[in-house]
């Protein structure tokens, strides 16, 4: 599927934290303002995407800010909405 201008900032950079190139440090810092920079935006691109992040990342960031999960904790907890956001699916191999 392909996203507009903001939606595509926002999993770039969910991704960037997601796939270790980015601290949680430095994802904590700038989450919240680039969520507000980019939400409307993204609305406005697709409603029911927004409405999915709204549901799953923001969700889950916000939980696991509540938490105390240690960082690759709190990476996975925002991986897997990451996923749901987008609808992916991961296949356990065991």
């Amino acid at each position: 599927m392909k996203f507009k201008e903001h939606t595509e900032f926002m999993i770039d950079f969910i991704s960037s934290f997601i796939n270790g190139k980015t601290s949680r440090y430095f994802f904590d810092l700038d989450y919240c303002a680039r969520v507000i920079e980019h939400f409307p935006y993204m609305e406005r691109e697709n409603s029911e995407i927004a409405e999915r992040f709204a549901d799953t990342v923001d969700e889950a960031y916000e939980r696991a800010s509540a938490s105390c999960l240690s960082d690759e904790e709190f990476r996975i907890e925002i991986s897997k909405a990451f996923d749901k956001w987008l609808g992916k699916k991961k296949i356990d191999i065991i």
